[in-house]
């Protein structure tokens, strides 16, 4: 984890941004199929250099911190391209990134950016949800002969079917802002009200099921 300081300041700069929008009386669908009160967008941290740069900053030090050893910065299409972009330009490293999908002419490749046979691969996301879509493209990934045991994002909502499939897959999470805090600071900054904060937490136990239970349907979905 950052220090306490660096924390508050990721925070703040996440929820004055609007990246975390809490959505309780409207819930999202995300693509997984996953209704959420909860919406993180940290793709919005790229229009703002000064919040950006202390992201990418405080990453290359945790990277350091925590010891992970890597040949090539991936990133995923298309939340975490711009960060892992961004984060190997700064550590002056090879980066390549995995399409959602196989492009339908040229190479057809999933990966862009070079071969990854024989090297370890840093995942880098901008948030990790269900998870699905960074399990899908590490299988890419392992597919060509990479080697991946380890994924750094921004935030997580700590969902412990994520963690159990991360866990399954023989991959490691390490997150910059423990979502809890991103929650007190939400409270603490007027975001939501106390009420608020009890439907979130109810939600991060047991996602999957908490709309069905308290008879929500989305009322939009990601685009």
């Amino acid at each position: 984890m950052p220090s306490m300081l660096a924390e508050n300041i990721l925070t703040e700069n996440l929820l004055s941004l609007n990246a975390v929008s809490f959505l309780t009386e409207e819930p999202l669908r995300l693509r997984s199929g996953l209704v959420t009160p909860i919406y993180i967008d940290n793709r919005m941290l790229i229009a703002h250099p000064d919040a950006w740069h202390d992201v990418i900053e405080t990453m290359a030090s945790l990277i350091e911190k925590w010891g992970l050893e890597y040949d090539i910065i991936a990133g995923v299409e298309a939340g975490g391209l711009t960060h892992s972009a961004a984060l190997a330009y700064r550590l002056f490293r090879p980066t390549i990134y995995v399409r959602q999908n196989a492009k339908t002419y040229g190479n057809l490749h999933r990966i862009e950016g070079g071969s990854v046979k024989g090297k370890r691969v840093l995942i880098i996301e901008d948030h990790i949800s269900t998870g699905l879509s960074c399990l899908d493209a590490i299988k890419t990934l392992r597919e060509q002969g990479a080697i991946v045991t380890d994924c750094v994002s921004i935030t997580n909502f700590d969902m412990a079917e994520t963690a159990t499939l991360f866990e399954e897959a023989g991959v490691k999470m390490h997150r910059m802002i423990a979502f809890n805090k991103v929650v007190d600071k939400a409270i603490e900054m007027g975001h939501i009200t106390e009420e608020q904060k009890k439907t979130i937490q109810e939600w991060l136990k047991t996602p999957w099921t908490w709309a069905a239970r308290q008879g929500l349907v989305a009322a939009t979905r990601e685009n």
